[in-house]
């Protein structure tokens, strides 16, 4: 998956920051840079789990094959589970 922009709504980036502790500039190192792993869940909606500069991270977003465009719906701090299956794949 090519991922040319990522939006976040700024009420969506209040939100990941004060309920989960995210930065928005952790979830652009992940998807950018930090060897995601994605997964379709369902129509234009898919999960990522990279890595941050320090953790790993999972984040929900929708994609927009034409544009290239992801705008991120939530993110937080990967679970163990999550984690275990992220380094599956690596």
């Amino acid at each position: 998956m090519i991922i040319e922009v990522i939006k976040i709504e700024p009420a969506t980036a209040v939100k990941i920051f004060e309920k989960h502790n995210v930065l928005q500039e952790e979830v652009y190192y992940a998807l950018k840079e930090g060897s995601p792993m994605f997964k379709k869940v369902g129509g234009d909606q898919y999960i990522a789990i990279g890595l941050s500069e320090s953790r790993h991270i999972t984040i929900y977003f929708s994609y927009d094959e034409k544009t290239k465009e992801a705008e991120i719906k939530t993110a937080y701090a990967s679970s163990k589970k999550q984690i275990k299956a992220y380094k599956k794949t690596k």
